[in-house]
C-alpha cells in the first residue's frame, strides 16, 4: 500500500513537473533570429545561442560618436546584446578596451593577447591592413545583458565570427 502511494505520488511529480517545463511563453523565442547585425552577416545559430525567450526582436545601430558603432539587440524591449566596434589609439590592448566592458569584469586573457572572453562578454583586436584612421587599432566587443545568459563557448564563436566580418569589411580596407 505504502509503495502504490509513493508511486503514484512520484507519478503525480514528474507529470506536474514536465507540464511545467513545457508551459509559458518564458521559455520560447517567437520571434525570428537575425541573420546579421547592421549589416554584418553571421550564422543565425552564433545569435540565437546569447539571447533569450521572448516575443519580439528589435536591432537598432548607433554610433554615439565616430570611433564607435554599435548594434543593440532588444528582447521584449529589453537589451540582450550588443556587439561594437570601437578604434582606440594605437598601443592600447585588449585590457584597456575591457576596462569599459562590465561584461568582461572575469575575462580570461587568451595566449596571443588579442582577446578577451566570459561567458557574457568578450573584446577582440582586429586586424586590418589598412584604414582611414591611422595611428588606430580597431577592436570589436560582444556583450550579453540577457538575465541567465552565460556561455563562454558561444560567445566565443560570435566574437570570433563578428570580427572575421568586420575585417572582411571596408571598415577595414
Amino acid at each position: 500500500m505504502i509503495t502504490r502511494q509513493l508511486t503514484a505520488s512520484a507519478v503525480a511529480l514528474a507529470a506536474v513537473g514536465v507540464l511545467a517545463g513545457c508551459s509559458g511563453s518564458d521559455e520560447e523565442k517567437n520571434y525570428a533570429v537575425p541573420k546579421s547585425l547592421c549589416g554584418f552577416s553571421l550564422d543565425s545559430g552564433l545569435i540565437d545561442e546569447l539571447l533569450p525567450s521572448g516575443n519580439k526582436i528589435d536591432i537598432q545601430e548607433k554610433n554615439p560618436v565616430p570611433s564607435l558603432k554599435r548594434c543593440q539587440v532588444n528582447v521584449d524591449g529589453k537589451v540582450a546584446l550588443r556587439v561594437s566596434q570601437e578604434w582606440w589609439p594605437e598601443g592600447d590592448t585588449v585590457v584597456d578596451v575591457a576596462q569599459g566592458v562590465p561584461q568582461v569584469k572575469s575575462a580570461v586573457l587568451t595566449d596571443d593577447s588579442d582577446f578577451l572572453l566570459t561567458g557574457t562578454g568578450a573584446v577582440q583586436q582586429a586586424r586590418c591592413p589598412s584604414s582611414e584612421r591611422p595611428d588606430h587599432v580597431l577592436f570589436t566587443t560582444a556583450q550579453v545583458y540577457a538575465d541567465g545568459v552565460d556561455d563562454s563557448e558561444a560567445m566565443q564563436k560570435l566574437i570570433t565570427a563578428y570580427t572575421r566580418a568586420v575585417e572582411g569589411s571596408a571598415v577595414c580596407r
